[in-house]
């Protein structure tokens, strides 16, 4: 690095452990709360140790995919990049890719050209352990896009759009709290209240998860690479890992025989903005392709039902649409607008199809 700026931190790769976790949950932290978009229109993410643990503590994780940035003088560290590996299926055939996520620089030491510099580092490292690629989602007014642009180029490889997600979906519980971190005009806060209720579900076949469901609900995951040109192939003892944890909220729907037929998984993390940070719901898993309609709505429902009672105050995600918005609709799930990109690096020349008609991705 010939920056004089890189002069002053060490660029590293390092090997991610629990004890870790709290100190790179408040660097992410303070580098999205002081994001010049996040200042003016809240909504941005807080890490707690918990946040953390779900995305990087899986049994499938490389301890090797992360980089740090360390300032020299006083040994603080303030950049991070993780990575969680991920095996996609294109077509049928599955390929070795990790997603790297959570880049960060304290508000301090940016524009020193380290986001990128932990880029370049995590590609090089990629490529020794013979990765085949890897996929981040874009926010088109982020910096995140220029990164990867950069370290593509510099490197040679390709950076493939994949897909553009034109939607989010929110269900808000307590729209006054919502407001204490994301700015809301006066009209969409009405909106947002129109949505507010929820239909309460009394239901034999509407449940809380429980461990004899675990095959069968991995068995549907499944069924999402098979009906998908790409999707992520599922890891089973991820899957267990994450439904232990006590932040995860799992809902099931069974069929006439006590089988699950289909379910909806979300899980805690902070909405923030303005000084102030909520309990939110991530909605990661939506698989409802079983279901009738009305059995999916009432999942949705029960889903919100039990994630108020845990004390969050709503659900979101950005749509992907391997599942049907009708039911989430008819449960009072709100849609808007909002684009978010799908792009992949391309390290080892997959064949990707051209136009990707269909996608399945979940967040861990």
């Amino acid at each position: 690095m010939k920056n004089k700026d890189h002069e002053e931190y060490v660029i590293e790769q390092f090997i991610i452990e629990r004890e870790k976790f709290d100190e790179f949950s408040k660097l992410i932290t303070q580098a999205f709360l002081s994001d010049e978009n996040a200042l003016v229109e809240g909504a941005t993410v807080a890490f707690s140790e918990e946040t953390f643990n779900i995305m990087y503590g899986a049994p499938s994780i490389d301890k090797d995919l992360f980089i740090r940035a360390i300032h020299k003088k006083t040994g603080q560290i303030v950049g991070f990049l993780g990575s969680i590996p991920r095996n996609l299926s294109i077509m049928g055939e599955v390929y070795k890719f990790a997603v790297p996520s959570w880049l960060c620089v304290h508000s301090q030491h940016q524009k020193k050209g380290l986001a990128k510099g932990m880029g370049k580092k995590l590609f090089e490292i990629g490529l020794a352990k013979g990765y085949d690629g890897g996929f981040s989602l874009h926010e088109p007014e982020q910096h995140g896009i220029d990164v990867s642009n950069s370290v593509t180029n510099e490197n040679n490889i390709p950076l493939q759009r994949v897909v553009t997600l034109t939607k989010f979906v929110i269900k808000a519980f307590d729209v006054d709290k919502v407001v204490t971190v994301v700015k809301l005009r006066w009209y969409e806060k009405l909106v947002f209240k129109l949505y507010e209720k929820i239909k309460i579900i009394n239901s034999d076949q509407i449940r809380q998860y429980q461990e004899k469901d675990i095959l069968d609900m991995f068995e549907i995951i499944q069924e999402q690479v098979k009906r998908n040109q790409l999707a992520i192939v599922p890891e089973l003892e991820d899957f267990k890992w994450m439904l232990k944890n006590p932040n995860v909220n799992c809902v099931v729907h069974e069929d006439n025989e006590g089988k699950t037929k289909g379910f909806m998984l979300a899980w805690e993390f902070y909405l923030a903005g303005f000084g102030n940070k909520i309990p939110f719901g991530w909605l990661d898993m939506i698989h409802i392709h079983r279901l009738n309609t009305e059995e999916a709505s009432n999942l949705a429902n029960y889903l919100s039902q039990t994630s108020k009672e845990r004390g969050w105050i709503g659900l979101q995600t950005p749509y992907i649409p391997y599942f049907d918005m009708e039911p989430l609709k008819k449960a009072k799930f709100f849609f808007f607008s909002k684009k978010i990109n799908l792009d992949l690096f391309n390290m080892n020349n997959v064949l990707i199809p051209e136009k990707i008609e269909s996608f399945y991705f979940d967040w861990r």
